[in-house]
């Protein structure tokens, strides 16, 4: 079990003393710091303790339990982060009560980030299950929703391995997965194609379109994990505000675990005298609203590019 730094480690001081503790199921545990410390996870004795983000990152379980604390609940239709409900013995959080009264909107902005990562690494140590205990019951009752089947009874789409040369960028765009797509279109790479996919109603397709199919939650309810998204490569025209496939270097996507992004594109400008402008900010933003934007920042432009422009999402043929 695993748990949010919401609770104070009081045994560290006083062994017999119990951290976390849920009156109402009658449930009361230690935190395991004290003891194996980073080895803990792997321990014959860690079953008996409930451990924390510094002690269960960048490590596996067949099965883990997670309790949310109360520094996440679910709040007029969107997910909410308290920082002041972490404990005050949580290093990662350490100060940011003094933050918030000289910069309020970025340290919030900041604890949002950490609070969410720190669950979304919490939630993915099971490899084969995860059990999750909200000790907000709204919360509760949003993620279990959101486990129902999205797509039941729909037919899947074909991928062809070979077609026609006759039919290519007429009836079938190429499907690729997102790092070879990038690879092609952004840096003209040879790659080859995972197959081919019959689309209809995209208007009329030629070689400067593709396909990948985009991974996790962050875009939803437009795009859902699974969809596959026809793209068209090098766009004319402002970009503003539009969906686009991004590479970018030294910014981490949860969903693509790594340098890649299906996202809303804005940005801010600046002008010189000269009329000459340049990029102050890139903003990279999911419509998801559990979700963060990836702020990429004007010296760090050049690290970025647009592969292709959202054109739409291939649909089934309903029964």
């Amino acid at each position: 079990m695993v748990a949010g730094y919401c609770w104070d480690w009081n045994s560290k001081k006083i062994p017999s003393d119990y951290d976390i503790i849920l009156p109402e199921f009658h449930f009361k545990k230690r935190w395991n710091l004290n003891t194996d410390k980073n080895l803990w996870i792997i321990g014959d004795k860690s079953i008996e303790e409930i451990g924390c983000i510094h002690t269960c990152q960048g490590l596996e379980l067949d099965y883990v339990g997670v309790i949310i604390g109360p520094d996440m609940r679910y709040e007029n239709g969107q997910i909410i982060t308290d920082v002041t409900q972490r404990s005050s013995n949580d290093q990662s959080v350490k100060g940011f009560k003094s933050l918030i009264a000289y910069n309020r909107s970025k340290a919030l902005q900041d604890a949002d980030e950490i609070i969410k990562n720190t669950y979304r690494t919490l939630l993915t140590r099971g490899m084969k299950g995860c059990y999750v205990y909200c000790c907000d019951k709204s919360l509760a009752k949003y993620l279990a929703a959101q486990l129902e089947p999205q797509h039941e009874s729909i037919p899947k789409l074909r991928i062809e391995p070979e077609i026609n040369d006759e039919v290519k960028y007429i009836d079938f765009l190429p499907l690729y997965s997102i790092r070879a797509a990038c690879g092609y279109f952004g840096e003209g790479e040879l790659v080859d194609e995972s197959g081919w996919m019959k689309v209809e109603s995209m208007g009329k397709l030629n070689r400067n379109m593709f396909i990948v199919q985009a991974v996790g939650h962050s875009m939803e309810p437009l795009i859902h994990d699974g969809d596959y998204c026809v793209f068209r490569a090098n766009p004319a025209g402002s970009r503003q505000g539009k969906i686009i496939l991004a590479e970018h270097h030294n910014y981490y996507d949860p969903d693509y675990a790594g340098s890649y992004s299906i996202k809303i594109y804005t940005s801010k400008k600046s002008f010189d005298e000269e009329g000459n402008w340049a990029h102050e900010e890139i903003l990279l933003l999911p419509k998801n609203s559990i979700y963060s934007p990836i702020v990429i920042e004007e010296e760090n432009a050049d690290e970025f590019r647009i592969v292709g422009e959202f054109i739409g999402v291939l649909q089934t043929e309903t029964k």
